[in-house]
């Protein structure tokens, strides 16, 4: 619209604005008035420590409508935020900023929907800094300290916890200012996961800007999504410190020079020390840095994945069957549960289960690591994002829907279109599963669906399959979110994006 006035301009300006803001407060108002205050930390603690939406919300089936009702109105608010963010509008990063901010507030008075996680974690950090306790270990379980908030905590009462000594160090942040109250302290780790949530978000549109690409939209898409709110600011879980490590990770890796790769090394460290998952794109980095040695990363990485996948299937310390938590569970809301169920695999057979997933996910990070393009920082973003998602897509037997976080800011970073949808649509469609394990009782009695979460399952993955090869095809390989649009207000320019060769010479010839 080269000859469209200056008047034409600031409608259609306003019009974008408008849209996002609309967006934004849908997203909210459902998010608050639907579910937080609905299903609220106001609830009976002994309810509130058990978690889950459906102990709430027991009217049955027609509870189960309302609530996918909202959940689709959720992702309508989403997707037209996305929309106006793609379009670009004068300050468009400050108020995805501050549109994060409001939908995280929304969620806070929730109890956990999902999951009773973030109570055991309530009680973790208070073992780890007041009873000076190792929480990870069988003698520091809920059920052997006598502490106010470990006394309320219902579920997995006698296990340890599986989170890093970083997740518990800062998760103590809260404790000078909750005392010692259940919901206070359950509150307290609500907002360290919404904090770190909007953390994510902020950094990786910085690395999306250093690359080139639109800030605003990968703010949007990971601290908007009504997944991620559900889990994050809603259930309290800690992935998010895992999340914004890994993300500083990639944005000081992709810099030249040895101090960023450095500052990489120990920013994945960090991310590792809260937990453990983005390791496995460790060789990624690797094959980024050093092209020559590509092969014997591969190599390498291939190796010591299968030595580890001996030690775990020998039971041999420190690699024992049973501490491992997550990593080694068969959970019913991804493929691997369904064919656990279907085949009433039992104990052995999930053990065998969980190695094979795992054989898979090496031979998915050989692959990549030796035969995907890593001459940009876009690309190793694409890389890890294809890595972490098969995982978790394929090959995870212990997949829960808040591992997405792992998934998609790396998704937006790369800004791949069939990528951006994947994470999208799988993010909406992995609420499918947790309303049918809500209401599989409902659903069986008044639909006469058998093995309900199941089903959800089959019907989950298919339709993500589906989404994002529809998404795809609607228009070219490059996506709104990475095109170098003319937007209007103040912004940085992007730099031009090379090859780690050139950048290396800029530098040197900078320094001489």
């Amino acid at each position: 619209m080269a000859n469209a006035r200056p008047d034409d301009n600031l409608l259609g300006l306003s019009w974008t604005a408008g849209v996002f803001a609309g967006g934004v407060l849908l997203l909210a108002t459902v998010l608050f008035f639907g579910i937080a205050t609905r299903v609220s930390l106001a609830n009976d603690i002994d309810v509130v420590a058990r978690a889950g939406i459906s102990r709430v919300l027991r009217g049955g089936i027609p509870d189960l409508i309302d609530t996918f009702v909202l959940i689709v109105l959720m992702f309508v608010g989403y997707a037209a935020a996305l929309w106006a963010l793609a379009q670009g509008f004068r300050y468009a990063l400050p108020a995805t900023i501050g549109g994060i901010v409001l939908c995280s507030a929304a969620m806070l008075p929730a109890m956990p929907l999902t999951s009773p996680d973030a109570v055991h974690l309530a009680a973790d950090v208070r073992t780890f800094w007041l009873h000076g306790k190792w929480p990870a270990d069988f003698g520091g379980t809920p059920s052997k300290v006598d502490d106010p908030v470990a006394n309320e905590v219902r579920v997995y009462r006698d296990s340890p916890s599986g989170y890093g000594p970083l997740a518990y160090v800062i998760g103590g942040a809260p404790l000078p200012f909750v005392g010692d109250g259940f919901r206070a302290n359950l509150l307290g780790q609500k907002v360290v996961a919404g904090v770190f949530l909007l953390a994510t978000a902020i950094t990786a549109a910085m690395v999306a800007r250093r690359l080139g690409g639109n800030a605003a939209f990968t703010a949007g898409f990971i601290g908007l999504n009504p997944m991620m709110l559900w889990q994050y600011p809603g259930d309290g879980h800690n992935d998010t410190l895992m999340a914004f490590f890994g993300v500083v990770a990639l944005g000081l890796a992709i810099e030249p020079g040895w101090r960023h790769r450095a500052g990489a090394v120990a920013a994945g460290i960090a991310s590792v020390l809260c937990k453990y998952a983005l390791l496995l794109v460790a060789p990624l980095l690797a094959a980024y840095w050093f092209p020559r040695w590509r092969k014997a990363v591969v190599a390498a990485a291939a190796g010591l994945g299968l030595l580890l996948l001996a030690a775990y299937a020998f039971d041999f310390a420190p690699v024992r069957n049973g501490t491992l938590g997550p990593a080694t569970a068969v959970a019913p809301t991804n493929p691997w549960g369904v064919v656990s169920g279907l085949f009433s695999l039992g104990e052995l057979g999930n053990d065998r289960l969980v190695l094979f997933g795992y054989v898979i996910a090496l031979a998915i990070l050989a692959a990549v690591a030796a035969v995907h393009p890593l001459q940009t920082g876009r690309d190793l973003a694409c890389a890890v994002a294809l890595v972490v998602g098969l995982f978790l897509f394929a090959a995870s037997p212990g997949y829960l829907p808040w591992y997405l976080v792992w998934f998609l800011p790396f998704a937006a970073i790369g800004a791949s279109r069939w990528q951006l949808w994947w994470a999208a649509s799988w993010s909406a469609a992995a609420f499918l599963p947790i309303l049918a394990l809500n209401w599989q009782i409902s659903i069986n009695r008044a639909w006469n669906v058998p093995e309900p979460v199941r089903w959800s399952v089959v019907l989950a993955w298919t339709l993500t399959i589906v989404a994002t090869w529809l998404g795809t095809r609607l228009g070219g390989g490059t996506t709104q979110a990475s095109d170098a649009r003319t937007r209007p207000g103040p912004r940085f320019s992007p730099r031009k994006r090379t090859d780690r060769t050139a950048r290396r010479r800029a530098a040197r010839a900078s320094s001489r």
